[in-house]
């Protein structure tokens, strides 16, 4: 029952509609900066809740980067949210061809069980979610995989 609660409440918090929860993470590139929900006020925000070991997070990555190409600079952003196990784990998986992630990141320490990963009721990743920018979400999960994503990102961003 309490596992059915953490999913439903999972469901309710990234609702279309439902008000993102507050976060704020400190940056991968530069540990100094922190990115908080509010920082993308204005504008809209996909979260990518993923990791480097998750395999469906991998096979995302053609769909994120073809996004981004195409909706960047248009009031877009990407902060990808790793589960990895420790932050080091990102950067040589972005060093690898094809996988640059030219967008912002963050680590998640403790990933499912972290304050975040419970507020945002990640049970499973990998788990978009794209925030309006009145800080509302709009989409979440399948609506924004695959070729959902860019659908979703042109309904939008037009």
């Amino acid at each position: 029952t309490d596992r059915f609660r953490g999913d439903l409440n999972g469901v309710l918090a990234t609702a279309p509609g439902a008000v993102a929860p507050a976060f704020s993470v400190a940056s991968l590139e530069d540990p100094k900066q922190a990115y908080s929900l509010a920082d993308f006020k204005g504008k809209y925000l996909l979260i990518d809740f993923w990791a480097t070991w998750c395999g469906p997070c991998r096979r995302e990555m053609p769909h994120l980067h073809q996004a981004w190409e195409r909706f960047k600079g248009k009031n877009f952003e990407i902060l990808s949210l790793s589960f990895d196990r420790k932050a080091d784990d990102v950067a040589p998986f972005r060093r690898k061809p094809g996988t640059p992630m030219p967008w912002k990141h963050a680590f998640v320490e403790g990933g499912f069980e972290s304050p975040l990963g419970k507020a945002y009721g990640v049970n499973g990743i990998p788990k978009p979610v794209l925030v309006g920018p009145d800080g509302k979400v709009l989409a979440s999960g399948e609506q924004l995989r695959g070729e959902n994503l860019e659908k979703a990102l042109e309904k939008y961003l037009k």
